[in-house]
C-alpha cells in the first residue's frame, strides 16, 4: 500500500490543510480548493477549536493590516459556511456568538488516507505507445480537464511486469518520508499553538472593590500589598482626591487636598509615590506619602500640562508625555529622578510630527518606552521608543480609543478599551482579545493572576432637541424627544427632514436606529461591538463611518455597502457635495468626492470642515485655533471670531446651520453653548437651563433644529477580575 498522507477530518469532510483542498466523504469527485483567504480562515478556525474568536482577532491574525474590516470578516465567514454546508448534517460548524465573535463547534480528527481512498486519476483512452509500458507517464488530475481529453473516459493504468525493469523507488520513499515527517511536525506545532490558545485565561468573575458613589480611577497597588491607592471624585464635586483603601479591613482614608485633575502615579519607594496634578490652573509634579491623613502632597517642579496616563519611571529616570506650548506637538521628556527638584532642565527625547493629535499613555520597561498617541479624532497609534538608540518604531494603529496601557508580562502589553481588554504581542504584533465578565474598562493592570481595573458601572447619555429659529436665534428652552429617551446610551445623530438616524445601545450593543413618521426601528444588527464614529445623509441615502470605514446603510434591511474612501477622519455634506478630511503621512488634507467616484484634493492642513452660506466652507486648520471662512471661487481665507483647537475638540462639538455656527466649550468649569450669527459675525452665549449640559451637537446645515447629547449618571468603580477557577489573591 502506498505511504498514507494525513488529513484533518470533520463532519463529512476530509481536509488537506496544506493545499487548502476539501474532499467530501463518499463522494471523491466532490472536491473544493479554497481560495487563499478562505484557506487561511479555515486553518485558523481549526487551530482554535471550541474557542470564542472575536472579529478583531480574525482581522489581526488572518487579514493584512490594510484589508481587515468587519465586513470582510463577515463575508468570508458566510462564504466558508456555504462551501462547508454540503458536508454538514448536525447544524452549523461556525457558531456566531452575539457581541463576542465566532466559535468552531465540530470535533477535528487526524486521519491517514491511502491511495484507494483518494479520487481516481483520469487518463486518456488513446492507444498507449509501447514505450509507455516501460515507464508509465505521471499525469496530474488537471490533465483530464485539457480540451483534447474532453471526450475521453478513464482506463486502468498499466502496471509494468517482468521482464521489464522495475524502477528504483528508494529516492521516492525517502522524499515521501521526509514530507510525512514535515507534515507531522507541522501538525504537532498546530496542536501546540491550539493548546496555547486554549490556555488563554477567561476572566469571568468580577468583584467590586471600591463601591463608592462617584468616580474612581487610576488604581495603584502598594509595594507592601496592603493598600490600594486610587483617585476619587465625589458626586457633584469637581475636584479629585487621593483615597487609600485597605485590602483586608476596607478602611478608607481620603486626602484633604484636592486637584482639578491628576495623572496616574508611579512608586518612588515603599512610602512615597509621584504624580502630576493641576491646581488653580498650575501644573506641577507632586510627591505624596502613603499616610494620607497626616501628609499633604509636596509640590515639586512645574510641568507643561497633565497627561492622565503619561508618567513612567525606569532605572532612576522619570519619563513623561507633554505637548509643545506653541505647536501642540506630542513630546517625550526625561529627567533624572535625583534632579527632579533641583532646578535642572529636563531633556526632550522626541517630538512627533504635527499631524498627530494628542499624547495618551506611556509605559517604561527594560530600556524601552511604549506609548499611545492619538492619531486623529477616532484612532490611536502604538509606538516603541528605544532609550539606548533614541529611535522610535511604529507598532500598530487602532480604529478606537485605547483607554489604558500596562504590562501583561515580558514581551506582551495589556491594552484597555471600552469594548474589551486586549493583549498585544510585541514579538508578532498580534492582538488577542481577553474574555472578560463585562466590558466598559477604562483601565486595567495585572496583579498576580488577577486584573485590577476601573470600569463603568453607570453611564448614560440622551439625545434631546434644541429648537433653533431664524427669527429668534436665542434658545428659550429644550424639547425632549420621548422616542429617544431610554436608559441606554444614545449618540451620533443625523437628520434629513422626518428621517432621523442615530446610534443607541437600547437593544444591547451599539446599533443604528431610524425614526420616521412616529415609528422607531432598528436598522443594523451587528454581532459584535462596532465603533460608529459618524452618521450623515447624502443624496437621500444614509451613510455611516464605522471603524473608520465609510458604508452606505440600506434603509430596508440595514445591510452595509463599503464605499471607496480610505479611512476618512470626518465627513460633511455641503450643497450635495461630499467633503472629507483625511490623516496622511504628509499631513492632514481636505478632499471632495467627485461624481465619477474619484476624490479631488482641495486643500492641505485642514482637520475638519463645515458648510457656510453661499457655497463657502468653514475650515479648522492644523496649527491654528482660529476658524477660517473659505471661498473656493477666489481661494481667500477669512478669519472668523471663533477659536477651536482641533487637538482639544472633536467634530461633534461644533456644527453649522443656515442661521449660524454653534459650538460647545467649557467656561469656568461648566460646558456652555455658543453661537455666531453669519451676517453680523457676533458671538453670544445661549441661555440653557441649569440641568442641561450639552456634550455634543448634531444637525444638518439645512435643518431648523439642533440636537444635543447630554451625559448623565457617570459612575466608575475599582474591581478585581479573576478567572473561572478559584485563584489565590495577591499576597497581602
Amino acid at each position: 500500500m502506498p505511504i498514507a498522507e494525513p488529513y484533518l477530518c470533520f463532519a463529512n469532510w476530509r481536509y488537506d490543510q496544506v493545499a487548502g483542498r476539501l474532499i467530501l466523504s463518499g463522494f471523491p469527485e466532490h472536491q473544493v480548493r479554497l481560495e487563499p483567504r478562505l484557506h487561511q480562515l479555515l486553518n485558523y478556525f481549526l487551530a482554535h477549536p471550541m474557542q470564542i474568536i472575536s472579529k478583531d482577532q480574525l482581522m489581526d491574525d488572518v487579514w493584512p493590516d490594510t484589508e481587515g474590516t468587519d465586513a470582510a470578516v463577515m463575508r468570508a465567514v458566510a462564504s466558508l459556511r456555504k462551501i462547508l454546508q454540503p458536508g454538514l448534517s448536525e447544524g452549523p460548524c461556525i457558531e456566531t456568538l452575539s457581541k463576542r465573535g465566532y466559535r468552531w463547534t465540530l470535533a477535528v480528527e487526524l486521519q491517514h488516507l491511502s491511495a484507494e481512498d483518494l479520487p481516481t486519476v483520469m487518463l486518456p483512452t488513446a492507444v498507449l505507445p509501447a514505450e509507455s509500458l516501460q515507464a508509465p507517464p505521471l499525469l496530474w488530475p488537471e490533465a483530464r480537464m485539457h480540451p483534447e481529453h474532453a471526450e475521453q473516459v478513464p482506463v486502468a493504468v498499466p502496471v509494468p511486469q517482468p521482464p521489464y525493469e522495475v524502477p528504483k523507488r528508494w529516492p521516492h520513499l525517502v522524499a515521501s518520508t521526509v514530507l510525512l515527517l514535515c507534515l507531522f511536525v507541522g501538525f504537532a506545532l498546530f496542536l501546540v499553538h491550539a493548546g496555547m490558545q486554549a490556555r488563554q485565561p477567561v476572566y469571568n468573575k468580577m468583584v467590586n472593590f471600591s463601591a463608592l458613589k462617584g468616580q474612581e480611577r487610576a488604581a495603584l497597588w502598594s509595594p507592601a500589598q496592603q493598600w490600594i491607592f486610587y483617585q476619587y471624585q465625589a458626586p457633584d464635586q469637581s475636584e479629585w482626591h487621593w483615597l487609600a483603601h485597605h485590602s483586608k479591613s476596607h478602611k478608607k482614608v481620603v486626602a484633604a487636598q484636592g486637584f482639578s485633575t491628576i495623572s496616574r502615579a508611579v512608586w518612588l519607594n515603599t512610602d512615597f509615590f509621584l504624580f502630576q496634578a493641576e491646581k488653580n490652573g498650575q501644573c506641577h509634579f507632586y510627591r505624596q506619602h502613603i499616610d494620607l491623613a497626616t501628609h499633604q502632597s509636596e509640590m515639586l517642579m512645574p510641568c507643561q500640562q497633565v497627561v492622565s496616563h503619561g508618567l513612567a519611571l525606569d532605572g532612576g529616570r522619570l519619563y513623561w508625555l507633554a505637548q509643545d506650548k506653541e505647536t501642540g506637538q506630542v513630546q517625550i521628556w526625561q529627567q533624572q529622578l535625583s534632579d527632579l527638584n533641583k532646578g535642572k532642565a529636563a531633556e526632550l527625547l522626541y517630538q512627533f510630527a504635527a499631524q498627530y493629535r494628542r499624547p495618551r499613555h506611556l509605559l517604561a520597561q527594560d530600556g524601552q518606552l511604549y506609548l499611545v498617541v492619538e492619531k486623529d479624532f477616532y484612532s490611536d497609534s502604538l509606538f516603541q521608543f528605544d532609550l539606548a538608540l533614541h529611535s522610535i518604531r511604529w507598532l500598530k494603529d487602532f480604529a478606537f480609543d485605547i483607554t489604558d496601557l500596562s504590562l501583561w508580562q515580558h514581551n506582551t502589553l495589556l491594552l484597555s478599551s471600552t469594548e474589551a481588554l486586549l493583549q498585544f504581542r510585541l514579538s508578532s504584533g498580534k492582538v488577542i482579545r481577553l474574555q472578560t465578565a463585562q466590558t466598559g474598562f477604562a483601565e486595567a493592570q495585572r496583579v498576580g493572576e488577577q486584573l485590577l481595573s476601573s470600569y463603568a458601572t453607570g453611564h448614560n447619555s440622551d439625545l434631546q432637541l434644541l429648537p433653533v429659529l431664524a427669527a429668534n436665534p436665542a434658545i428659550p428652552g429644550t424639547t425632549q424627544l420621548p422616542w429617544l429617551h431610554s436608559s441606554k446610551n444614545e449618540t451620533r445623530l443625523a437628520a434629513m427632514g422626518d428621517q432621523i438616524a442615530f446610534v443607541s445601545e437600547r437593544s444591547g450593543n451599539s446599533q443604528i436606529w431610524l425614526y420616521q413618521q412616529q415609528l422607531l426601528r432598528q436598522l443594523t444588527h451587528f454581532q459584535g461591538q462596532r465603533q460608529v464614529q459618524q452618521l450623515l445623509w447624502w443624496q437621500q441615502r444614509l451613510y455611516a463611518l464605522i471603524d473608520l470605514q465609510l458604508y452606505q446603510v440600506n434603509l430596508s434591511d440595514g445591510s452595509l455597502e463599503l464605499q471607496d474612501i480610505n479611512r476618512p477622519a470626518q465627513l460633511t455634506v455641503c450643497d450635495e457635495r461630499l467633503l472629507f478630511t483625511q490623516w496622511t503621512e504628509k499631513g492632514w488634507q481636505l478632499w471632495q468626492q467627485q461624481s465619477n467616484g474619484e476624490a479631488q484634493l482641495l486643500l492641505p492642513d485642514i482637520t475638519a470642515v463645515r458648510c457656510a452660506p453661499g457655497g463657502q466652507l468653514v475650515l479648522q486648520q492644523l496649527g491654528s485655533d482660529q476658524l477660517k471662512l473659505w471661498s473656493g471661487a477666489d481661494g481667500k481665507l477669512q478669519n472668523l471670531p471663533v477659536q477651536l483647537n482641533w487637538r482639544d475638540t472633536v467634530p461633534e462639538q461644533w456644527l453649522s446651520t443656515r442661521d449660524g455656527l454653534y459650538w460647545v466649550a467649557k467656561q469656568q468649569g461648566k460646558t456652555r453653548l455658543w453661537q455666531m450669527d453669519w451676517q453680523s459675525q457676533t458671538v453670544q452665549q445661549l441661555a440653557l437651563p441649569e440641568t442641561v449640559t450639552p456634550q455634543a451637537l448634531f444637525g444638518g446645515f439645512d435643518e431648523r433644529a439642533l440636537y444635543y447629547q447630554s451625559e448623565v449618571n457617570i459612575q466608575t468603580d475599582i474591581g478585581w477580575l479573576s478567572q473561572s477557577e478559584p485563584t489565590k489573591k495577591p499576597s497581602q
